[in-house]
């Protein structure tokens, strides 16, 4: 089930560097100049057969990337980004791109009339260390597309979705609730599904599953 899931969703290396069009140390390379983000899975396979004329195992290491990552390094190529400096600050203005247009949203605006603060956590040292998880993989991994867009929209209805609940269900008024049913929507829209073995302890479950059953059940606050 996990191997339908890679496949499925991720390209496994080796499919990856064809498309890319790169060898893999080229790839390699990109990665270690923080570039290109990294596998955001790696598998490791052991196998063994019998047969007459002896025995034999093998254990190989499968590394699957996020498929949107062909996009970023399209990007790459297109914008001469040969530098962590340039490859960050392009990331950064996606990112802070999307920041500003989902502030002067109506979700966004809902939100700041709710908690009139509700965006001054995302500052300098989240952009850092956001830079960094995407580097190592992590949002190729919980994010559908891993794209800097999607990133700052999953990690806005997590942290939303998070202060809202942080009263009991009986104390929320009907605003609070429609914000709330629109930040469960927008993220299911945006993070990923997530392996098999990862859905109970990922954000999926506690800020999607857990909150459509004890908070949005019925539709009384519609």
């Amino acid at each position: 089930m996990l191997l339908n899931y890679l496949y499925s969703n991720f390209y496994e290396e080796h499919t990856f560097i064809d498309m890319l069009g790169v060898s893999a140390h080229d790839l390699q390379s990109l990665q270690v100049r923080r570039l290109m983000p990294a596998a955001s899975y790696l598998f490791t396979s052991a196998s063994s057969c019998t047969s007459f004329p002896g025995d034999y195992q093998d254990q190989e290491l499968y590394r699957f990337h996020q498929k949107g990552h062909h996009c970023w390094f399209t990007d790459l190529q297109r914008y001469g980004l040969t530098d962590e400096q340039a490859a960050k600050a392009f990331f950064l203005t996606r990112f802070r791109s999307a920041k500003t247009a989902f502030q002067s949203g109506e979700l966004g605006g809902q939100l700041q009339a709710v908690y009139p603060d509700a965006f001054t956590a995302f500052d300098s040292d989240l952009e850092d260390r956001t830079w960094d998880h995407f580097l190592n993989g992590t949002y190729g991994l919980c994010t559908f597309d891993g794209q800097p867009e999607t990133i700052f929209l999953k990690q806005a209805g997590v942290r939303f979705i998070k202060q809202i609940i942080m009263v009991e269900p009986a104390y929320l008024p009907k605003d609070h609730l429609e914000v709330l049913q629109a930040l469960v929507d927008l993220l299911d829209r945006v993070e990923s599904n997530f392996a098999p073995h990862e859905v109970a302890a990922s954000s999926r479950q506690s800020c999607i599953i857990d909150v459509r059953k004890r908070y949005l059940a019925t539709k009384d606050f519609a």
